[in-house]
């Protein structure tokens, strides 16, 4: 493709000369009084051809004699000082970025697409000069906060920490990433001083009353988030809850299809065809399993089959059909005073779980019917790992949390402009 056969179109652009101007510098409002002009070259987008824009820019004189610059140069709604684009080039690079598209793709499609250019630098420094115009406070202003804030932690890619991640539990939206410095390099160990600094930094950027926060079962975040909101209630997230349940009962499952192989290899490999059927939560359940499990408990009655389907209809009793916790607290302990499960190791430390101390904390929901059992975080972490995949994780916390601004104004706020907040 040769610059002769397709030229580039080249277009003046002149600006508007105001009445009044304002000086940057003193702030004074005065008669605009011209004291130069030149011509800007800036790239633009076009679908047809390569285009330049020749851009007029106006230096002004000040009229204050104590204004410690004597011009300044008019704002243009094209372009700024030291930038060879135009705005509207820029906004469509940084949504592409924002919608989990590489660099290299970026730099391609401005070329095959909008016949321009742009470095990987470039379109770099573009996103973080546009991030650094918004702050985390005045964008969860603009998002409204429910009141049901979750916080959980994971481990970002090329970072030798873990993160602490903030969410809203009922909107479904991030709100805050940073790093827990001293955190371990392992899950379930944050440091207590991380997660009350990170509390404090959520009530700063105006979280200053949640009614409910919903955590994982990590002992150091009740009394920590308590320090900062003290009137919060504390909610264990019903994932992870299910998950130390059903990790237990996933083993026993496991070991009885394994016994059951050298003995009848059929039904083995029928028990294993069922297996996520057996595991699944009742609330889940379709009209085959509604089928299918009932002619298994009979066919493995007195067996762990049996005493895992009865277990999960126990669990589905206390967590989905009772109406308070006094209720929940009362058919837990009709489960403890049992004895069907005790021959069982891993039914018994499922039952150990469950008779733990802070039991109250995983059903706080049934006495606040308007606060959710789930924070969804598990939903947004895997997510949020989508976009760190496709970069190879992001070099430094600035350029997250960078990134998860632009992202919650684009995806959360549509739009780019702080104009849309609120």
């Amino acid at each position: 493709m040769s610059k002769d056969k397709f030229p580039v179109k080249i277009e003046y652009v002149r600006m508007s000369l105001p009445k009044r101007c304002t000086c940057p510098a003193c702030g004074m409002n005065q008669d605009f009084r011209k004291h130069s002009v030149w011509w800007k070259k800036v790239k633009d987008i076009s679908l047809e051809k390569p285009r330049m824009l020749l851009v007029e820019r106006v230096r002004a004189k000040c009229t204050n004699p104590n204004c410690p610059k004597c011009t300044f140069v008019l704002p243009s709604s094209i372009t700024i000082k030291y930038q060879r684009t135009t705005f509207r080039l820029q906004k469509e690079v940084i949504d592409e970025n924002l919608d989990n598209v590489t660099y290299r793709k970026i730099a391609s499609k401005l070329t095959r697409t909008f016949n321009t250019t742009g470095a990987k630098s470039t379109v770099d420094d573009w996103k973080q000069r546009e991030a650094e115009k918004f702050s985390f406070k005045d964008i969860i202003k603009a998002m409204r906060f429910s009141g049901s804030l979750s916080i959980d932690e994971y481990k970002p890619s090329r970072s030798k920490h873990y993160d602490i991640i903030a969410a809203d539990a009922k909107k479904v939206r991030i709100l805050y990433i940073e790093t827990a410095p001293f955190s371990p390099r392992h899950a379930g160990t944050l440091a207590r001083g991380d997660i009350e600094g990170f509390c404090w930094k959520l009530y700063e950027f105006g979280i200053t009353n949640p009614k409910v926060v919903i955590v994982d079962l990590l002992k150091a975040y009740p009394k920590q988030i308590k320090k900062v909101w003290p009137n919060a209630l504390i909610q264990f997230d019903y994932f992870h809850v299910m998950q130390v349940i059903y990790k237990h009962l996933k083993q026993l499952l496991f070991g009885f299809i394994r016994n059951l192989r050298k003995e009848d290899p059929l039904a083995a490999e029928e028990l294993w065809e069922y297996r996520w059927r057996i595991l699944r939560n009742m609330e889940k359940w379709n009209t085959k399993d509604h089928e299918i499990v009932p002619r298994l408990m009979e066919i493995y009655a007195d067996t762990p089959i049996e005493q895992i389907l009865l277990f999960k209809e126990r669990l589905h009793d206390i967590f989905n059909l009772s109406k308070s916790k006094q209720e929940a607290y009362e058919k837990r302990n009709i489960l403890f005073n049992e004895t069907w499960w005790r021959n069982s190791w891993h039914l018994t430390q499922a039952m150990r779980f469950l008779m733990r101390p802070d039991f109250d904390y995983m059903v706080t929901y049934l006495d606040n019917p308007g606060i959710p059992r789930c924070g969804n975080l598990e939903t947004l972490i895997r997510s949020w790992r989508q976009l760190e995949k496709i970069r190879y994780g992001f070099a430094s916390e600035k350029g997250r949390q960078n990134h998860l601004k632009l992202y919650q104004i684009k995806h959360y706020l549509k739009g780019h402009s702080s104009q849309n907040f609120g």
